[in-house]
């Protein structure tokens, strides 16, 4: 028994085979205010209306509500569960509104860095799990190509209506020109520049070394013995090499403690660099001008495509991918503009930059991150270095740092004791160098 046929059920199909499936067990399905007597056929029809009814009642709820919040949704407003970053709010009219959380931050940098190229999205994806944010491969991929976190909404399509972005009314955590740079990178149209691997803060210099004995690369590991634990780089190719971590460290201090820079060449510093700017400054303009002409270009492509698809000239179908294939093309050209415009009032930075490093390079490297001291190793050495009877050993260090630096010859070693054939060739672990200092050194090199 049941009140009202409502509450047995809103779908007709189910509810007559529910009745069918208890009739067979001699159970008969029955309404208090609304009572059927199943021995008359013509109550059936009763039973129909009052099946129906509350079915249809459902449908057009169900369309009320899907309407009213595409209507919300056209209107900027987002209108299902907060995404990560964001938490669900309520403007001054009791409409739904979007505001960042504590987590916007961390969205922001997973953004900046996935649209460098340089990071693998595990990568970041662990990188946010170890900030607290608990987030699946799949959520994260997701994440990356929801358009909400640059103030947009996508509206799906529905029956005669076809999908479209909307610009929203809630502050974006990134901006369009870096969230569409980061859709080129997911999309393969920009190159990853370098992978990303996993690195511990005791062992900065893992990954710079290679054997003395076979010329493969060192790996490091923590050891656990009488005394504690012992941290070592170690050979994984059978060779017994094997020197504690300390001695590693202490012995590449010591020689940055040892680099001293001169003031003719400190005075020369700052006017290479004040002259590059100048210099600089004008081809940012040009190439800017260059920028904008081109994005104006394809916008008025754009145009015309939309002027095609009006006069039935070309596909619905066609016109979306042509747009969406220019509107990245227009993102990667206004972030490039963005990354030139950012960099106009760098000189005194550079200046200061360059200048705290070259007379502090121990005191630098000592206080820095771990991807700090990377980016000092990878910019002084263009090869890996070997170690071996506490002296250090490579071909050649950066001909930028000894022209500025007296550096002590022994540190190279004899250039005649090559290392081994197999040894892989330096990499760096962020091709942009050492920022910002990196791109001053190199017109350094080309002015020698």
């Amino acid at each position: 028994m049941v009140l009202r046929w409502d509450r047995f059920s809103r779908n007709a199909p189910e509810a007559y085979n529910m009745i069918a499936r208890l009739a067979k067990m001699a159970i008969e399905v029955n309404a208090i205010e609304q009572p059927i007597d199943f021995s008359i056929p013509e109550q059936k029809m009763m039973l129909s209306f009052y099946l129906t009814i509350p079915e249809v009642e459902n449908d057009r709820r169900a369309m009320n509500t899907t309407n009213g919040m595409r209507k919300n949704m056209k209107e900027g407003r987002w209108v299902s569960t907060a995404p990560i970053g964001y938490k669900n709010a309520r403007d001054a009219q009791n409409k739904p509104l979007l505001i960042q959380t504590e987590k916007a931050e961390a969205i922001r940098k997973a953004f900046e860095q996935y649209a460098t190229g340089n990071y693998a999205m595990e990568v970041l994806r662990k990188q946010m799990n170890e900030e607290g944010i608990k987030i699946s491969k799949n959520h994260f991929t997701r994440l990356l190509r929801n358009p909400v976190y640059c103030g947009q909404i996508r509206i799906k399509a529905y029956r005669n209506e076809e999908e479209e972005i909307v610009r929203a009314i809630h502050e974006p955590i990134v901006n369009e020109e870096l969230f569409y740079e980061a859709q080129r990178v997911m999309a393969g149209k920009k190159r990853v520049l370098a992978k990303i691997t996993k690195a511990r803060e005791e062992f900065p210099m893992r990954g710079y070394l290679v054997c003395h004995q076979c010329g493969g690369n060192l790996t490091a590991s923590r050891s656990k013995g009488r005394g504690g634990l012992y941290d070592y780089y170690h050979c994984n190719s059978g060779c017994k090499e094997r020197i504690p971590a300390n001695i590693v460290h202490n012995g590449f201090e010591k020689w940055l403690k040892s680099i001293s820079i001169k003031q003719e060449i400190a005075e020369l510093y700052i006017a290479v660099v004040e002259n590059v700017f100048k210099n600089n400054e004008v081809n940012r303009e040009v190439e800017i001008v260059h920028l904008t002409r081109e994005i104006k270009t394809k916008e008025e492509m754009v145009d015309k495509a939309g002027r095609k698809l009006i006069n039935d000239e070309l596909d619905k179908d066609d016109y979306k991918r042509l747009k969406e294939s220019i509107q990245l093309e227009i993102a990667g050209l206004r972030y490039r503009i963005g990354e030139l415009q950012s960099m106009e009032s760098g000189f005194m930075e550079y200046l200061r930059f360059g200048m705290f490093f070259l007379t502090n390079p121990y005191q630098y490297y000592s206080t820095a991150t771990l991807e700090g001291k990377q980016k000092i190793l990878g910019s002084i050495f263009p090869e890996k270095l070997v170690f071996a009877e506490n002296n250090y050993r490579t071909a050649e260090p950066n001909e930028i740092v000894e022209l500025l630096c007296n550096i002590d010859r022994d540190f190279r070693g004899s250039k005649k004791k090559k290392v081994a054939k197999n040894s892989d060739q330096f990499h760096q672990v962020i091709p942009m160098g050492l920022e910002p200092m990196t791109p001053t050194l190199k017109v350094l090199c080309s002015t020698n």
